[in-house]
């Protein structure tokens, strides 16, 4: 299914200019021809992440088995351990969707705040295959009350801080250097609830393979007004996601237009 998938998308070549685009503000010292082979890389990755997310539907435990590296997992564990929760910062790098089933299978009540596509049959078809590997989405309406809700009942709830958030309550910060929407819900909420802002990525190894990299918890201001406090965590969280995508850039989504005016 892989090799069918990648070929598909070398064909088709989803947001292509959008890609090569991004990766020239990322890496400016780039050459066309390394952004080129990097956006094909990208293309590989993503259709094994189609196919590996398509096979653990059929027995979501198996995911246990590929992830065969980890570290910082004492970080939810000494959560789960008081009865409390905490804000995991998801990137699209790696396979999120299969670290929130490793993590429901290891246990960890994982909620999750991602936002569907428009198209509602598919948001229903995704939805479903997240329940089933053991997430409990949060509908789109509940997204201001019910994440804090989650993490004061002791959930992990997974919010995204690397996608444009344009509009009323946006944080516009440097990543890679160029200024860009950014959402500071994932401090926020980690405030709110009073519980940590936990980093959490999947990298990828090899074909079903894994390590999965939680932790430190990005660091809480000790003074300062509750925005001021968010500002420093939302930076901060950014210089994460910065950090990883420079380790292994063909495994980040970067068709989606995350510089958007």
């Amino acid at each position: 299914m892989t090799t069918v998938v990648y070929a598909a998308l070398r064909i088709i070549r989803p947001r292509r200019s959008v890609a090569l685009s991004n990766l020239g503000i990322a890496f400016p010292d780039s050459t066309l021809s390394w952004r080129e082979k990097t956006l094909s890389r990208v293309y590989r990755h993503f259709a094994a992440v189609l196919a590996e997310y398509l096979v653990v539907q059929n027995d979501p435990s198996q995911v246990l088995n590929w992830f065969v590296e980890t570290s910082g997992e004492k970080w939810l564990q000494d959560q789960q351990d008081k009865g409390k929760g905490a804000v995991l910062l998801m990137s699209h790098f790696g396979s999120w969707e299969l670290m929130a089933a490793w993590l429901a299978q290891k246990g960890y009540p994982v909620s999750g705040v991602i936002q569907n596509p428009k198209d509602e049959d598919l948001a229903d078809l995704i939805n479903s295959y997240r329940k089933n590997i053991g997430g409990k989405p949060i509908p789109k309406q509940f997204m201001l009350r019910e994440p804090v809700k989650r993490l004061k009942e002791g959930d992990m709830v997974v919010l995204a801080g690397d996608q444009n958030w344009g509009g009323r309550g946006a944080l516009y910060l440097p990543f890679f250097g160029k200024n860009c929407g950014t959402a500071g819900g994932p401090a926020g909420f980690a405030l709110l609830a009073e519980v940590p802002l936990i980093p959490v990525v999947a990298f990828r190894l090899g074909s079903f393979r894994y390590r999965i990299e939680i932790g430190p918890p990005i660091d809480i201001p000790s003074s300062g007004s509750r925005e001021t406090m968010i500002l420093y965590m939302t930076k901060a969280a950014n210089r994460w996601t910065e950090g990883i995508i420079k380790r292994a850039p063909e495994q980040w989504l970067w068709m989606h237009r995350r510089w958007r005016d």
